[in-house]
């Protein structure tokens, strides 16, 4: 660490593996820890490449031209993909914790980071690797270095012996660059308050902030709302995976609903199975989504923790639909926390629909967490504790 009239200024390697889901939470610590002077590098890859460098933050491509594909190959069909999906998504709310076949999946992804990772922070020499959790180059490159490492969490599961678990499938990336297989100190970091986490851990709680990239928002966003808006997505996971025909029962109900629907699918997204949207259905390109979400009345999503999330911040009503990974985990808290509903697709009706739009307790009480979560501390009041670990 270098001193610079009087205070202390770290070098944060944030070492982010390739997804925007991977990326997006932990924009908000890195940027209290540029507030608060500290020089700050995003080692990543991929699509957060260029996502990173749009954030304002410096970038280091660590594996450029990586083929990150091959661990997530889309085979059989559609519907088989959807049933898989569920069934790995139903196991994981079963177990609180991730399956083996993901940490075998990062580990791969992992060893295409690796040296990349750990020669940029050998020349940069920080002082502290925050990463994102299933980033496995960076505990080999934390513990090369001799520095500590935080596990920035990005879902409401806390998973305490995860980096125990990761590390028998990193055996080697650590012999392959003559690493000793052992975890670097390890300290996580959830990105909600406690009565949030589900699973069993220790760790520091941080307010999040929301992020979803930046953009230009369009005409229609700067006017009045003529009606009620609902902000309808499932991430960017499902639709390449398993498609948008689940969102065929919201349509047919939104055609009886008086209020807007926006169907944030990304660009240019595949909407052969939904046939032809009712009138008041409004297709949109990226946009981010924690901006949309103050003009927006509820939200209906697949219950990704991003956008869980986000949407408890805006204080709008959820309705979850679950598709896989821990989106049942999240749809359990929003039930349990009061922040909206949880149905599977084929219960979805218009009558639901107006609830969740206009139900007295449904809109309390996403509005009291939005003002619970406001209390929490933020990211600029961790920053001073994340520097006593290198100490």
């Amino acid at each position: 660490m270098e001193l610079k009239i009087g205070v202390v200024t770290m070098r944060v390697l944030f070492a982010v593996s390739p997804g925007f889901d991977h990326l997006y939470p932990s924009a908000g610590l890195a940027w209290a820890f540029r507030t608060a002077g500290h020089d700050v590098v995003v080692a990543t890859s991929g699509v957060s490449t260029e996502a990173a460098a749009h954030s304002g933050l410096a970038v280091r491509e660590v594996s450029p031209g990586a083929d990150f594909a091959q661990f997530f190959p889309r085979s059989g069909t559609p519907g088989e993909r959807v049933r898989a999906m569920r069934e790995r998504g139903l196991t994981m709310a079963k177990t609180l914790r991730t399956p083996d076949i993901i940490l075998e999946k990062f580990s791969g992804v992992g060893n295409l980071m690796l040296d990349g990772t750990l020669a940029f922070a050998r020349a940069w020499e920080p002082d502290l690797i925050v990463y994102s959790r299933l980033n496995g180059a960076a505990l080999v490159t934390a513990r090369a270095l001799g520095i500590p490492a935080v596990e920035h969490g990005f879902s409401f599961l806390r998973e305490g012996t995860m980096p125990q678990r990761f590390l028998p499938h990193l055996e080697p990336l650590y012999a392959r660059v003559g690493v000793p297989h052992e975890l670097p100190e390890v300290t996580s970091l959830y990105f909600a308050p406690e009565h949030m986490m589900h699973g069993e851990g220790e760790g520091w709680t941080m307010r999040s902030v929301p992020y979803h990239g930046g953009g230009t928002l369009p005409d229609w966003m700067a006017l009045p709302k003529e009606r009620p808006r609902i902000c309808v997505t499932l991430g960017t996971t499902v639709p390449y995976v398993a498609g948008v025909g689940s969102l065929g029962s919201v349509l047919a109900a939104a055609a009886e609903v008086d209020a807007e629907f926006v169907l944030a699918l990304g660009d240019d997204p595949d909407l052969d199975a939904l046939g032809t949207l009712p009138g008041n259905v409004r297709t949109v390109g990226w946009t981010p989504l924690s901006t949309l979400l103050t003009t927006c009345d509820a939200i209906i999503h697949h219950g990704g923790s991003g956008t869980t999330l986000a949407s408890a911040h805006a204080g709008v009503p959820q309705l979850a639909i679950p598709h896989g990974a821990d989106n049942w985990i999240n749809a359990d808290m929003i039930e349990r926390n009061g922040l909206g509903l949880r149905r599977d697709a084929e219960q979805i009706d218009a009558q639901l629909l107006n609830t969740l739009l206009h139900d007295h307790d449904v809109r309390s009480g996403a509005h009291e967490a939005r003002a619970t979560l406001a209390a929490e501390p933020g990211p600029d009041l961790i920053v001073p504790r994340l520097q006593e670990l290198t100490k």
